[in-house]
Order: C-alpha cells, then structure tokens, then sequence
C-alpha cells in the first residue's frame, strides 16, 4: 500500500506558557503534571493511533509531518522508521561502543573467534549486527526487528529477518550461543516482556550461552529544568501505557525468577554526558538525542500539549540548556548465562 500523510492531532493545552525570551516558560513541576494529566481515552493514549483515519488504520506504518511511524497495537514504538532514524541508530551505535570499549560485554569472545550463532532482538537498521559480522567472520550473525529497516548488503554471515517478537521467535530451542536485546524494552509492555520474551530469550539460547540486555536507565544526573520538564510527561505516558520506567533493576528481578534455568550477573552501567563541556562525545550524544526527540515530536506535542512550533523552541532551549548545565544519563547492561543443566519444556 502507498503511504498516507496525516495531519497532527489538535493540541491538548495542558502546558502552561508565558512569555520569556523563548515564549516558554518551564517553571510547573511533576506535581502539576500529575494532577493536570488527563485520564486518556484508549485512542488518546497512542498518539500514533490519535492522528489515524479509517481508511488507513491497517496500514503497518503511517507517515506524519514528514516522518515514517510503525502503526502496530503491540508494541509502543514512537521513534520513526525511515532513513533519518537510520542515520541516528548508526551514530548511537558509535557513541555505545566508544562509551562501552567495545560492542558486547558478556564473557563470549572466545566463542566468537571460533565460530558462533548470534541474535540481536529490536536490531533496527542493524548496526550492531554488520559490525559484528565483519570482526567475527566465522560467527552468524541473525537481526530481527518488526521494522524492516535492514540494509540491502551486509556480509555473507549475517542475516535479517522481520519478527514481531510478541508473536515467539521462530527458532527451535537452543539455538543461539549469545542473544543479545538492546533498546526494546522501552517500546513493549513490561508485563507482555516478562510473561513473554523473557521465556523466548532463555529458550532459543544455547544450555551455557549468553543472554545481554541492554536499556537506558530512567533516572537523569544533574538534569535542567527542561530535562525534567520533557523526562516527566515522558515518564507518565510510558507509565500509563504499561511500560516499565525502574528498567535495570526490574530486568534483573525478572530473570532471577527463572533461577533454575539461568545465573544472572551484576549489572554493569556506564554514564553517558551531553553537551560541549564533555567534549567531542558529550556534543555527539547531544546531539543523536536531539534527533531522537526531533523524531518523537508528534508525541510531545500531543502529550505535554503543545503546539509544533513550541516544541520545536523547546528544543532549541534544551540543547541550550545541556550546554550550559552537563547532563548526565546512564545505561545499563544486564548479562545473564543460561545453566548448562537448563530444560525447556
């Protein structure tokens, strides 16, 4: 089917502005967001399904203001998926690998070098996967993502494939010696991750093998006053659509419920600084998360109430601001081994 271009969802004026040299002002608190947060109708609390029309509400995607969004009930994914976000998962990729050391954390080197299976979950344009190819030409290398955004040449031992993982990975048990999911839970309902995915990570790995998570953590370190402005409406809608927002700890807890088939590992966690004042990499990953709330514009307009044009301006100001005031964000990555004595059944 051809894409449609929709219009923007009429503004929920929740947000509070006056006049300052930008027109915003940034002043209201999470309380006020609390108690000034409407209840969302189902239809309210999607902004992606909020601008759909009749005619197009089996489309898989929707295209609005420009930018391409998956349209699934399954998974809350907001960022776009088109060519500008593409461009944005590579440079995410880099700083992820400068930051880290390296592209994985789990104890699988070895295992790589001679020759091993591999599953990225959620591997968007696949990043991750083609670097990985290249430096363990032995290993094979599988990418599935419910948005086929893959690239048209990619070594010989990598493969992609469209999934939805909600729907079970189709691979027999004990396929893989390292699966690895990066950025997926802050898309997916944190009760379907557990009751689902979870079970499918531990099955199609390897008895012995690897599973790595990797997740941005919730809480922000010397944030402005419009990071906790954005992070806040952000924060409530994830909660109210079922997403988890505690993340690492909560991911920890869920592994360990399955204690007989997995041993899971402390969590490793690395800051991530934004602005000039951290130099070269605080300016790129200022910049891949501007462009990242840039593509989830149509979301913070409809969320915090504003118009186009406002948010756009807020923007201005936050990049602004994280250049005055160095803020700090952390990830995480949560590694968890698979017993050698594990059953599945």
């Amino acid at each position: 089917m051809d894409r449609i271009r929709t219009n923007r969802p009429a503004s929920l004026k929740m947000f509070d502005f006056s006049d300052t040299d930008s027109g915003i002002s940034y002043e209201s608190t999470e309380d006020e967001i609390e108690i000034n947060t409407p209840t969302y109708s189902v239809s309210l609390m999607d902004p992606i399904e909020a601008v759909m029309k009749p005619e197009n509400l089996l489309e898989k995607f929707v295209e609005v203001g420009g930018r391409r969004y998956l349209n699934d009930n399954t998974l809350k994914y907001y960022l776009p998926s088109d060519q500008k976000e593409v461009k944005r998962t590579y440079d995410r990729y880099f700083i992820d690998k400068i930051m880290w050391g390296g592209n994985y954390s789990a104890p699988v080197s070895d295992n790589l070098s001679l020759g091993a299976s591999v599953l990225d979950i959620g591997c968007g344009a696949g990043a991750w996967i083609m670097n990985m190819a290249l430096d363990y030409p032995v290993s094979i290398f599988v990418g599935i993502d419910i948005a086929p955004l893959f690239p048209e040449n990619h070594p010989p031992n990598a493969a992609f494939l469209k999934c939805n993982i909600m729907d079970g990975l189709p691979f027999p048990d004990n396929t893989f010696d390292f699966v690895r999911q990066a950025f997926v839970i802050v898309c997916m309902n944190w009760q379907a991750w557990k009751e689902k995915v979870v079970k499918e990570l531990i099955r199609v790995t390897k008895p012995g093998g690897y599973i790595e998570i990797m997740e941005v953590c919730r809480e922000d370190i010397n944030p402005g006053i419009i990071c906790q402005k954005i992070d806040a409406y952000l924060l409530e809608h994830l909660r109210k659509a079922g997403i988890n927002t505690a993340s690492g700890p909560d991911v920890i807890k869920a592994f360990n419920e399955f204690e007989n088939e997995v041993i899971v590992a402390p969590m490793e966690e690395r800051p991530y600084y934004f602005g000039k004042k951290a130099g070269r990499i605080g300016e790129a990953t200022l910049k891949c998360i501007l462009e990242a709330y840039k593509g989830i514009k149509i979301i913070l307009t409809h969320i915090m109430g504003i118009t186009e044009k406002e948010c756009e301006q807020m923007l201005i100001d936050f990049e602004k601001e994280c250049n005055e005031v160095t803020l700090c964000k952390t990830r995480y990555r949560a590694i968890i081994q698979k017993r050698l004595d594990a059953y599945n059944g």
